[in-house]
């Protein structure tokens, strides 16, 4: 088993240097830092093909070249072995484990898998003879692709129909459109305390009154939010009640059901964010939207959905359902803007996606595999947290998703410098975080709060993250104790995987 299995590849796919020459470059910095050695042995051809991503024939030519420079040596039937050259060279020119990050879990974007790639490169293979269609015929393409997102969005408990629904080229765009077309500078805009910072950073371009409200482990706090509200009443609320990013939590029906109440009072159209798409949950959860749809004289509530973190980041595709309140002449307005704003996704992908998601073997393996697959290492998690993080460490109390939001100590003035030191830490570890402070509007970074990093996990598997939680939680003892424990780095059993 390698030494050092932590190791991350960085490809360029369309730099001129071919991919098998890049792998053997980085090859030579993963052996002095002891990575992927079992001994003096690299790891077989196949390891490497699954670790690095590379096809087998790329990896055969990478260990060619390490063999041809003298690196390694291959011998028949057993593998590649160190040189005594390099073996010399790692003795006197190691290269530290903390040179460079080896981990960056700075997104949480699972990789596709190769049935959902092998689906969508026959589907995109299918779907090109589209582009040199009749504009007419492209119309119809597009009625009938709504068509398949809003009866996909159906079983995820929106209630849509085609009529209410605007495609986008990705989710921020939507967002965007939102901001640009329907806001008015003049505007206050509520969200919660911690928020997805892209979506704040464009309501602070635009020019709106932005003012966070504080949450609590079950959602936004309705108190302070009617105590905002009598202060200056918004016209708009961005919220994200399920799977919330970055913390994870998700509302409870009472919780929506107030918001929905305190919505209808004050006139306040909702903004629902789904960030986490389609991938967080066993069940379709109730939300805001629905809720609203109920209502006999409902609020604005809008819903924007991300398809991204379920085919894949770059097939790059973004819903906004349109509330059941406006009219049918205001919604072809705004259909219409769409298309001036250059907005709507390529045809190629819009229709390729629409056809993936009229496969039955899209909701009946792929959807609840990749489901079942991010729960067991939440759970694994949730496991695991006892012997990795210190006692006055928690993660929030979510059940699934695809960030862990862990929290520790009590509540301080200065947070941000501890998870500065934390992050610190464990980038010289080798691992990219992001703290509590990111997710926050700058000018309340200064409040009270429990010092906090997101932790997304669904990069890893179980070996990766018991070792990245343990090192975790020896940077939190760290704050409190003055010392890099070692003692706390885990135990890495024999075999690749556990």
């Amino acid at each position: 088993m390698p030494n050092r299995p932590f190791f991350a590849f960085h490809f360029q796919k369309h730099a001129k240097t071919p991919l098998y020459l890049q792998l053997f470059e980085q090859l030579q910095t993963a052996i002095l830092r002891g990575a992927f050695l079992d001994g003096d042995q690299l790891i077989s051809l196949r390891e490497m093909k699954a670790i690095s991503g590379c096809s087998l024939e790329t990896v055969k030519k990478a260990y060619d070249q390490l063999a041809h420079h003298g690196w390694v040596e291959a011998s028949q039937g057993k593998g590649y072995f160190l040189t005594a050259k390099t073996r010399e060279l790692r003795t006197k020119e190691r290269l530290p484990l903390t040179d460079i990050p080896l981990f960056s879990l700075a997104d949480s974007i699972p990789v596709p898998g190769a049935d959902l790639l092998r689906r969508l490169r026959t589907a995109f293979s299918e779907c090109v003879d589209i582009l040199s269609e009749q504009s007419s015929e492209k119309k119809l393409r597009r009625i009938r692709a709504a068509a398949a997102y809003s009866t996909h969005l159906n079983r995820r408990g929106i209630p849509c129909v085609p009529e209410r629904l605007l495609l986008f080229n990705r989710s921020t765009s939507a967002f965007s459109f939102v901001v640009q077309q329907l806001m008015q500078k003049s505007d206050v805009v509520f969200i919660e305390e911690y928020h997805y910072p892209v979506f704040s950073a464009m309501l602070h371009q635009f020019g709106v009154t932005v003012k966070a409200i504080p949450i609590d482990s079950k959602g936004i706090l309705i108190e302070a939010l009617e105590e905002a509200t009598a202060a200056a009443c918004p016209q708009w609320l961005l919220i994200n009640p399920h799977h919330h990013f970055p913390t994870g939590i998700s509302y409870s029906r009472k919780r929506k059901e107030r918001l929905i109440n305190w919505a209808k009072k004050h006139g306040v159209a909702i903004l629902e964010n789904d960030h986490h798409g389609d991938l967080w949950f066993r069940e379709p959860r109730l939300s805001l939207y629905q809720l609203a749809d109920q209502e006999d004289d409902p609020p604005a509530v809008f819903s924007l959905h991300s398809f991204s973190k379920t085919l894949g980041r770059d097939v790059q595709l973004g819903a906004l359902v349109l509330p059941s309140r406006l009219s049918g002449d205001e919604r072809e307005r705004l259909r219409q803007l769409v298309a001036l704003t250059g907005a709507e996704p390529s045809l190629l992908i819009l229709e390729a996606a629409a056809q993936l998601m009229d496969d039955p073997w899209f909701y009946e393996e792929y959807l609840p595999g990749r489901r079942s697959l991010f729960f067991a290492s939440w759970q694994y998690l949730l496991q695991e947290q006892q012997r990795a993080l210190p006692a006055h460490a928690r993660i929030l109390p979510i059940k699934g998703g695809l960030n862990a939001w862990i929290e520790w100590g009590e509540l301080v003035p200065d947070a941000a410098e501890q998870e500065k030191q934390v992050i610190a830490l464990l980038r010289k570890e080798g691992l990219e975080l992001s703290g509590g402070h990111s997710f926050r509007l700058p000018v309340e970074s200064a409040d009270v709060r429990r010092p906090a990093v997101r932790f997304p996990f669904t990069a890893l598997d179980k070996r990766e993250l018991k070792y990245w939680l343990h090192r975790l939680g020896a940077g939190i003892y760290y704050t409190y104790r003055g010392s890099w424990h070692t003692k706390h780095t885990p135990s890495i059993p024999s075999n690749s995987r556990e």
